[in-house]
C-alpha cells in the first residue's frame, strides 16, 4: 500500500544530476519482508527521473538518511518520483540529415549505465553533439526489454542492459544531443543458433552455421521490421541500419533462399530497406544505413558480393555513413600499399567519389572514422584529427567516431583538437602513388 505526501520537491540532490528540470513527488511505502533497496529502485524507476537503478537507490537513502542498504520489514521510505509529464520523450534538437552531425558509438552497456551521461557531457564539451548506441547489437543482443514475440522466445533481451530506453532519450534530449538508434541488422549469432532454419545453407543443405541470417528471408525481415518499429517508438532522431548486406561469401560457398540466376543479391537488400523506409514514413524518424568504406569506390566484385548497389539503395536513405576505417582497406589497394599510414587520403578520398552519386539523390554523407588502434602503427590523436580534417575538407556532413568498446581518451582528445585546430603534426596526407594515377569518382554504373 502506498500513499502519496503533498507536496513537490524541485531538483532534490542527486536526482537532480540525472535530470535537472525534475519535479518530484515523493511516495511513501512499507517495506516488505525480504525487499531490497535495489530491487525497490529498480521497481520505481520507470516513474522516476533517475536513469538508473542504483542512482534511484542513492536518492532514495539520501532522501530518508539511510547510512546503508539494510531494509527493515514495516519500515517506511518516501520513494522520489518524477512528476508526469504531458510529453515523457522531448523532442531533441531537431536533427536534420544535412547537420553538421559530430558523435560517437556506445555500446549498450554504456548506455544502460551512468556512464553514457557523462559520455554525453564529454562529446559536449570537446564540440559534438550526437550519440549513436546499440539497439540490436552484432551478437543479436537487443539492449532493452521488447514486445516482439519472436525476440522473446529466444531471450535475446535477457541482459537488457537499458532498462528505460525512453528515460535515457529524454534525458540525452535534454542535454541537446541527437540521439541514434543502431541496429545490427543480418549478423545476428543469437537467433542464427536458436533458429537454423534461418541461415543461409552449405553445399550439403544445412545451416552454415556463421552467425548469418538469410537477409532473403521474409520472416527475418519481418522481425526487424518489428524491431525498427518499435524503435521508432522511443522519440530518437534516426535509426541506422548497419550489417544491412549480405556476408562476403560467393554463391559457391553458400546457398540462400532466393534464386541467384533471377535475382541479384542487391535487389534482395534494397528490397528490405525500401521496407523499413515505409515504416518510418511520417514518423519524423531520419533513416541512415553503414556501407562498406569500399563500397565507395564502386568495384564490382565488392558489390557483387555484399549486395550494397548505392544508385538503388540511396533514394531510400536520408544519411549514409561509409566506414572508412584506413585499417579495413588490405594490402596493395588501388595501388597504395599499406593504406593504414594515410588516414586523411582514405577519409577524404572515400567522401570525395561517394559525394557525387549521394548529392545526386539527396542524401547526406555522414563517415564513420577509426578512433581504435588494430593495425595501426602509431595510434594517437593526430591519427583521428587527420580523418575528421579529411571528412570536413571533402564536404561532408559531420562525421562518427567508431571504437568497438566505447573507449575514447584519444577519441575525444582528437575533437577537441580538431574543434580548436591544434593539431601541430600533420601526417602524410597523399601517398606516393597518386602523382601517377588516380580513380575517378564513383558513377551511376555502381
Amino acid at each position: 500500500m502506498t500513499r502519496i505526501i503533498l507536496g513537490i520537491s524541485l531538483g532534490f540532490g542527486l536526482l537532480a544530476e540525472a535530470d535537472d528540470q525534475a519535479a518530484t513527488v515523493d511516495t511513501v511505502i512499507a517495506v516488505r519482508r525480504g525487499e531490497s533497496l535495489l530491487g525497490i529502485a529498480g521497481h520505481f524507476l520507470p516513474r522516476s527521473g533517475v536513469y538508473t537503478p542504483s542512482a534511484l537507490a542513492d536518492c532514495i537513502r539520501a532522501i530518508n538518511g539511510l547510512e546503508g542498504t539494510r531494509l527493515i520489514a514495516g519500515q517506511e521510505l518516501r520513494i522520489p518520483l518524477a512528476v508526469p509529464d504531458s510529453d515523457s520523450s522531448p523532442p531533441g534538437p531537431g536533427l536534420d540529415a544535412f547537420d553538421d552531425v559530430r558523435g560517437l558509438y556506445a555500446t549498450a552497456s554504456v548506455a544502460g549505465s551512468q556512464r553514457i551521461i557523462s559520455l554525453a557531457e564529454a562529446v559536449l564539451a570537446a564540440g559534438g553533439n550526437t550519440v549513436v548506441f546499440d539497439i540490436k547489437d552484432r551478437p543479436g543482443d537487443i539492449s532493452y526489454i521488447t514486445r516482439i514475440p519472436m525476440a522473446q522466445s529466444v531471450q535475446v533481451d535477457s541482459l537488457a542492459p537499458i532498462r528505460n530506453p525512453h528515460n535515457l532519450v529524454r534525458l540525452l534530449h535534454q542535454r541537446g544531443i541527437n540521439v541514434v538508434a543502431r541496429i545490427s541488422c543480418f549478423y545476428d549469432e543469437l537467433m542464427s543458433r536458436a533458429h537454423p532454419e534461418l541461415t543461409p545453407r552449405d553445399l550439403q543443405g544445412g545451416a552454415w552455421g556463421r552467425g548469418w541470417l538469410d537477409p532473403s528471408l521474409p520472416r527475418v525481415q519481418n522481425y526487424l521490421l518489428a524491431l525498427v518499429s518499435e524503435v521508432a517508438g522511443l522519440s530518437v532522431d534516426e535509426i541506422q541500419l548497419d550489417y544491412v548486406r549480405f556476408p562476403t561469401v560467393d554463391d559457391s560457398e553458400v546457398a540462400f533462399a532466393f534464386d541467384p540466376d533471377s535475382t541479384a543479391r542487391h535487389e534482395v537488400i534494397t528490397a528490405f530497406v525500401e521496407r523499413v523506409a515505409e515504416r518510418l514514413r511520417g514518423s519524423g524518424t531520419l533513416l541512415s544505413a553503414d556501407i562498406f568504406g569500399v563500397a565507395a569506390w564502386g568495384r564490382p566484385q565488392d558489390l557483387a558480393r555484399i549486395g550494397q548497389s548505392l544508385p538503388d539503395l540511396l533514394p531510400l536513405l536520408d544519411v549514409v555513413s561509409p566506414m572508412l576505417y584506413p585499417s579495413h582497406f588490405y594490402g596493395n589497394f588501388e595501388g597504395v600499399e599499406n593504406p593504414v599510414e594515410y588516414p586523411y587520403y582514405f577519409v577524404h578520398e572515400g567522401i570525395r567519389r561517394l559525394k557525387p552519386l549521394a548529392a545526386r539523390y539527396g542524401v547526406a554523407v555522414r563517415p564513420w572514422v577509426q578512433a581504435f588502434p588494430y593495425r595501426v602503427p602509431v595510434f594517437d590523436e593526430t591519427y583521428v584529427t587527420e580523418q575528421l580534417q579529411a571528412a570536413t575538407d571533402a564536404g561532408a556532413h559531420g562525421w562518427l567516431l567508431w571504437h568497438p568498446a566505447s573507449s575514447y581518451q584519444v577519441g575525444l582528445e582528437a575533437m577537441l583538437r580538431w574543434q580548436r585546430r591544434t593539431n601541430e603534426q600533420v601526417l602524410d596526407r597523399e601517398p606516393p602513388l597518386l602523382n601517377a594515377y588516380t580513380s575517378p569518382p564513383v558513377g551511376s554504373d555502381m
